[in-house]
């Protein structure tokens, strides 16, 4: 719902899209492929952050 109302509906959002592949296109594997996917990048970013901000903290502590 939330990439609905921040995009208007005009934009098409790596949520939305993963929400098609299961909804209307009945697209099971692509969906849980794309889900798969976006849960890699959100947490290799996650990690990146991590690691950078716990070397600052460190250097600065």
């Amino acid at each position: 719902m939330t990439p609905r109302l921040l995009g208007g509906g005009k934009q098409l959002m790596m949520g939305n899209l993963i929400e098609l592949q299961f909804g209307q296109a009945r697209n099971w594997p692509l969906g849980s492929a794309m889900s798969i996917a976006l849960l890699a990048i959100v947490m290799i970013t996650l990690l990146v952050y991590v690691r950078t901000v716990g070397r600052e903290g460190v250097s600065n502590g």
